[in-house]
């Protein structure tokens, strides 16, 4: 291993960081399998961690703090827990689960109020793909809402018609822009982490057909930009977060597109993309500049922003190794 490269999984490996130090020995191996459970166990117990699901009410949900509460919160609880190596299994992520299934599931796909425009693909696509990675493709709110993606959720570029076709009888897509001539990209982002979440074995055709279009999308926007002048759709695109709401970024997109599909990495929008991160890296560390879901916990308490981080470094890693790069240069 080339010294860049061990040097950056050693920062990772840190007691510092209990959840990314236990997710690096998982991935890269950095530790002998004996001692993964007390690593996980120490995980799970992080004191930044617990203060935040400290928060986490007698009925699975986290409190939003609105005159109209939303599940907000509660999703970004969950994505929480997902970069933390929680699984579906872990008392918290069960309980956040099974209170959204028995409250915000009754239009047939995870709403983040409690109707049908509620039912939004950024809000959707963000939270299911964290719950598959938890464990939870077989989950209600899993097969639901990707089903509700294959149906209905457009990957339109002016010319270019892609999609499911489906009529949903709510305003909420109309009223937020989601299925304009050109489909909301935040729509996109989110349909594309849900679909290239699930292994491909695991791909229905329907699935793997969205997967390709959503691809297609963000091909023709060189997975970040606009087609006009070549900025960047969006300032939070480059400016990673650990928590974002219903955005992704940068990074969340070459991850889900190296699941999607690893070949991709010889395709020149992607390979910009990665030279675009790589350029933002200081010592190959990938730095926290803000973070969202202040409707979770502000500041959220995990790490300091405006310094590098662990937990986005190990995302950057684990994409490179996904593209077959290497994970120091």
């Amino acid at each position: 291993m080339e010294p860049a490269a061990a040097a950056l999984l050693d920062w990772l490996s840190s007691p510092e960081n209990p959840p990314v130090r236990y997710l690096t020995a998982v991935e890269f191996g950095t530790l002998e399998p004996d001692q993964l459970e007390g690593l996980r166990c120490r995980a799970a117990n992080w004191p930044p961690l617990q203060e935040v699901l400290a928060r986490q009410q007698h009925d699975g949900s986290f409190p939003s703090g609105q005159k109209t509460p939303t599940a907000q919160p509660t999703f970004s609880a969950i994505c929480l827990m997902q970069r933390c190596g929680m699984s579906i299994a872990d008392p918290p992520v069960r309980r956040a689960v099974t209170y959204l299934e028995e409250n915000h599931l009754s239009k047939g796909a995870l709403s983040y109020t409690s109707g049908g425009s509620g039912v939004l693909p950024c809000y959707l696509g963000v939270v299911t793909s964290a719950l598959i990675k938890m464990g939870g493709a077989d989950s209600a709110i899993a097969q639901t809402s990707l089903s509700w993606l294959v149906d209905h959720q457009r990957f339109d570029h002016k010319e270019t018609r892609a999609g499911g076709d489906a009529v949903w009888p709510y305003r909420a897509p109309q009223n937020y822009g989601c299925w304009d001539s050109v489909s909301c990209y935040h729509g996109v982002a989110g349909a594309l982490r849900a679909f290239a979440a699930l292994p491909p074995e695991h791909r229905s055709p329907q699935v793997q057909a969205r997967l390709d279009q959503a691809v297609d999308y963000l091909r023709i926007h060189r997975l970040y930009r606009k087609t006009s002048t070549g900025a960047p759709l969006f300032r939070h695109m480059t400016e990673f977060f650990l928590i974002g709401d219903y955005r992704s970024h940068l990074l969340d997109l070459l991850e889900a597109v190296a699941e999607a599909d690893p070949n991709l990495a010889d395709e020149d929008w992607v390979a910009d993309a990665l030279d675009d991160v790589r350029g933002l890296t200081v010592d190959g560390r990938v730095p926290l500049v803000k973070n969202y879901g202040r409707k979770l916990a502000y500041p959220l308490p995990v790490e300091p922003v405006g310094e590098p981080s662990r937990f986005l470094t190990l995302q950057w890693l684990k994409t490179l190794r996904a593209f077959d790069r290497p994970i120091a240069a």
